[in-house]
């Protein structure tokens, strides 16, 4: 049994064992899931508050406009942190490695002026 074959039995066991949890967790919701359905049952649950239209209601642009802008902030962080982090070594690297933060920099403001203006920061009191 060469080094190949012993890498290759654990990628099997991996998925021997996701398919036992996959196959455990599908027979334990049939066996022990509620048998009989019925009005509060089947109901979506929305954090105590009763659904109100269809499932297929048009969401307002702004709830993407918000999602994108959700994005941003995520995204800056998981790019900004590291450099913080790391910044006495990326000293090393010199201009570039300056250029390439300022330049996300300047994206990351560019789309929260983009967000602004296209009213997505202001929440309206409904």
């Amino acid at each position: 049994m060469g080094a190949a074959d012993s890498n290759l039995l654990g990628i099997f066991v991996m998925f021997g064992f996701a398919a036992v949890v996959v196959g455990g967790s599908f027979f334990a919701g049939r066996f022990l899931g509620p048998r009989r359905l019925y009005g509060p049952k089947i109901m979506s649950y929305e954090c105590g508050i009763t659904p109100t239209g269809e499932a297929r209601d048009r969401l307002s642009v702004k709830y993407y406009l918000v999602a994108i802008l959700f994005l941003l902030f995520d995204l800056e962080a998981a790019f900004l942190i590291p450099v913080a982090l790391t910044w006495p070594q990326l000293r090393m690297i010199g201009f570039a490695g300056l250029m390439a933060t300022l330049f996300f920099l300047g994206f990351f403001v560019l789309s929260i002026w983009y967000e602004y203006r296209a009213g997505a920061i202001e929440w309206e009191e409904s």
